[in-house]
């Protein structure tokens, strides 16, 4: 009988021990960075949690002077939410043009950032609507941003 309450414990407390595993996805990293240049706004994101990380898959846009849709894999150390709001997104650059983006994201209360590699497939049109164009907007403090995503 002992071993059996012993045996119970012990698999509620892994199950326990490895839920304390699992973070809260992390977000837009808030703070412009000259070294993402682009701007990428994700619409769907859905991960799974193993051992070896977060793997999920997606799709967005890549915003510009004409938005390009995009659908996405990855396997990261975090996971991140999608772009609620119509004028977030993330900063991004590619890594491996046309086929690896990375994005900067942070956790929600902090100033420390992730990277996030991203498997991409473009798309010739947008998943998102958009009205008129997607023009950039720059400052010499801050690289370009859309002026307007609807």
């Amino acid at each position: 009988m002992k071993s059996i309450l012993l045996a119970i414990v012990l698999l509620l407390s892994v199950g326990t021990l490895s839920a304390q595993f699992i973070a809260a996805p992390d977000v837009p990293a808030t703070a412009p960075n000259a070294e993402f240049p682009l701007h990428v706004r994700i619409f769907g994101n859905h991960w799974n949690y193993s051992r070896t990380g977060y793997h999920g898959f997606g799709r967005g846009d890549l915003l510009g002077d004409k938005p390009v849709g995009f659908e996405y894999t990855y396997s990261c150390s975090e996971p991140f939410l999608h772009n609620a709001l119509k004028g977030e997104f993330y900063q991004a650059r590619w890594k491996k043009q046309d086929l690896k983006l990375e994005i900067l994201m942070q956790k929600v209360g902090s100033n420390h950032l992730h990277r996030c590699e991203l498997n991409v497939a473009l798309k010739h049109v947008p998943y998102g609507r958009y009205k008129g164009s997607v023009a950039p907007v720059t400052s010499p403090t801050s690289p370009a941003k859309p002026a307007a995503v609807q």
